[in-house]
């Protein structure tokens, strides 16, 4: 870590987006210790902001507080991503159904822009990129439906999901690996064009699609129990 340059952020905020970064890029690991005495050594500032920021790391998810312990990034069980990929499944095919009605014609170039440059990343360097965009993506499509609370709640689901994990495990099955990358920019153009035409069943359908076509991809990457997944949607009505 650089020390950080201040911009007109406050403190709090910028040791904030230094430490959720290099949480979501893999660079601090489930179950790594976030010592408020060390960060502030490595951002450069003194220990208030970054004790906010890992006030709201835990609120947003990432993190967890134990007791009598300190912080530490959120550990990942194999219950809790199922929970997440259940929740995407409710939330999500809502985001893009209210995304065709509020959606910007600048936003739904964007969304195009992010897809063309998505489609381009596909050796391991460009996996950290590549899930950027993914998050990218999707984030920019909820922005769209104009909701404080929406956007609150969609940041905590996405930041309960080790994407990096994934994009990293499926770079490893390079037998996969090309179908799996194009299936998802195709799936993603798909969600851009039914968004752009203001089909709101459509756009969901193809949202709830998406998100159902990872349960493979969790199955043979985080060897997940399937029984442990169709468990959970049976528990939560899917």
């Amino acid at each position: 870590m650089e020390p950080l340059v201040i911009e007109h952020k406050s403190l709090a905020d910028i040791a904030y987006d230094a430490i959720r970064e290099r949480i979501l890029s893999g660079d601090f690991k489930p179950g790594d210790w976030l010592r408020q005495e060390r960060l502030s050594q490595l951002l450069g500032v003194s220990h208030t902001p970054v004790r906010e920021a890992l006030d709201r790391l835990v609120a947003n998810g990432l993190a967890e507080r134990i007791p009598h312990k300190g912080v530490r990034v959120s550990i990942i069980d194999d219950s809790k991503i199922a929970e997440v990929y259940c929740l995407r499944l409710y939330l999500e095919p809502l985001v893009a159904r209210l995304a065709t009605i509020k959606i910007a014609e600048e936003q739904l170039e964007d969304l195009r822009a992010i897809v063309t440059k998505a489609e381009k990343m596909t050796s391991l360097d460009d996996m950290s990129t590549r899930r950027r965009l993914n998050r990218e993506f999707h984030t920019m499509i909820c922005k769209s439906c104009q909701s404080a609370i929406l956007e609150r709640m969609f940041e905590i689901l996405w930041n309960g999901f080790p994407d990096w994990m994934l994009y990293e495990g499926l770079y490893r099955r390079q037998d996969s690996l090309r179908r799996r990358l194009q299936r998802e920019i195709e799936e993603h153009r798909a969600l851009v064009d039914a968004i752009a035409k203001r089909n709101a069943i459509l756009a969901a359908q193809l949202s709830a699609s998406h998100i159902e076509g990872t349960k493979e991809d969790l199955i043979e990457v985080f060897e997940i129990s399937r029984h442990v997944l169709e468990e959970k949607q049976q528990r939560m009505g899917l």
